[in-house]
Parts: structure tokens; C-alpha cells; sequence
């Protein structure tokens, strides 16, 4: 048994989480709590509700549609010897094109701002902010304090969600950023330079491997910019 207990925070809308479940029961790590708030209420409040309920020494924020692999939550725990927060790589499974193109794109984020740390340690752990939907785990990323990691182990997101709900998501989402820019006005994912090339040209020995992929990806992009010009 580990002596040092793990609080699991999953908002929920009434979703199926049984692979979530699962795959928290066959972790090699085993002092773990699941805190699953289904109260009909936005993402930050119910994680917010989580933090007030949850009793471990440390916080992972899931969703209702992702799993953690094999050895994740040990790798976490162990990572907090020497840091405060941990970036975990996240795979995207889900069938089609689309979602091949969504997990490359993904592929590029870890660890950089556009990322959000989703394993914590429960002292000092900022509350999200309720007014926002969507931009809220950047600006809790940004608010996370200490030193931040990333895991080798992934969490599994399965997500089967079409272009054009995905779009419909994203374009809920963009009713946020405003309120996020005023507080970061200066933060690197308002630049739409670094924000739509970048990132991905850090990498760039990966792009010039699948140009395909790359203008597949500034195309979902180009959507989701226009959709934010319009909406702004």
C-alpha cells in the first residue's frame, strides 16, 4: 500500500465512465481516490467541488472520456520529489481522419502553454475560475505555482467527437477568451504567429515528415480562427 493518497477529480454530465474507472483500478499505483461531480454545473465548478471534497495529499484532473495508462499516477507521485506540477502527454483515440489529424496536432502541445498540468500537489492548489469556460485551464495553468515536469507516461482521451461538434465546442469556448486576454494579455497562445506555426515548427523535422498532416491541422485552425473573429 502507498502511505500517499491520490484524489482523482472528474467533472461529470452524466457520461459513462467505466473505462475511466477501470483503468484507475488496474493502475500499478493503489492509494487512490475517484471524486466524480455530476451536478448538471460548468467544468470549473464542479472541479472546484471536487478540490473541496477531495482528502489526497495530491490532485489529478480528468475528464469523463479519458483514462490513465498503466503507471501514470506512480510516475506522478514519484515526479513530486522534485517538482510541484506535471504535464502528462495525452493520446486522442478516436476513429477517422479527423481524429488522426486532432492527435498529431495534440502530439505538439505537451508541455508548452498551449498545455495545461493536470497532476498537483493539493497544498496551495488554486481554485478555477467559474467565469470562464474553456480558457480556464490556461489561466489555472498559469496560476499552478513551483516547478512543473513532464511524464513519459500518457492519460488516453477517447474522443470520438465530429468536425463539426468539435467546432460547435470550440466556438463555446471562444465566449471565454476575451476575460482570458484581459487578465494574460501578453500570454504566448494570443499570439496567433507562435499559436498556429510556432509551435509546430519547434518540431520542425516532424511537419516536414507530414506536410499533409501539418495543412490538414491549419485548416482545423483556420476554422477555429474565423469562428473566433466572428464571435469576438
Amino acid at each position: 500500500m502507498n502511505s500517499t493518497k491520490v484524489s482523482v477529480i472528474v467533472p461529470n454530465h452524466g457520461r459513462n465512465i467505466d473505462r475511466l474507472k477501470l483503468s484507475i483500478r488496474m493502475s500499478t499505483y493503489d492509494n487512490v481516490e475517484l471524486i466524480v461531480v455530476d451536478e448538471g454545473k460548468e467544468r470549473s465548478v464542479q472541479r472546484n467541488i471536487g478540490m473541496e471534497r477531495a482528502k489526497g495529499d495530491y490532485f489529478l484532473f480528468l475528464d469523463s472520456d479519458q483514462e490513465v495508462s498503466l503507471t501514470l499516477i506512480k510516475e506522478c507521485v514519484k515526479a513530486m520529489n522534485y517538482a510541484d506540477a506535471v504535464y502528462i502527454p495525452e493520446i486522442i483515440i478516436s476513429k477517422g481522419l479527423f481524429g488522426y489529424i486532432r492527435n498529431w496536432e495534440r502530439s505538439f502541445y505537451t508541455g508548452t502553454p498551449i498545455d495545461c498540468v493536470r497532476f498537483v500537489k493539493a497544498k496551495g492548489c488554486p481554485q478555477f475560475d467559474t467565469t470562464m469556460s474553456g480558457p480556464e485551464d490556461a489561466d489555472w495553468d498559469r496560476r499552478v505555482p513551483g516547478i512543473r515536469v513532464i511524464s513519459t507516461s500518457p492519460l488516453y482521451h477517447n474522443d470520438n467527437i465530429s468536425l463539426i461538434n468539435y467546432l460547435k465546442k470550440k466556438a463555446y469556448y471562444t465566449k471565454s477568451m476575451k476575460h482570458f486576454s484581459e487578465l494574460w494579455g501578453n500570454d504566448q497562445v494570443l499570439d496567433w504567429k507562435w499559436r498556429c506555426f510556432g509551435v509546430f515548427f519547434s518540431q520542425w523535422k516532424r511537419v516536414l515528415k507530414r506536410p499533409d498532416l501539418f495543412i490538414a491541422t491549419m485548416f482545423i485552425l483556420l476554422l477555429r480562427g474565423l469562428i473566433y473573429l466572428w464571435l469576438r
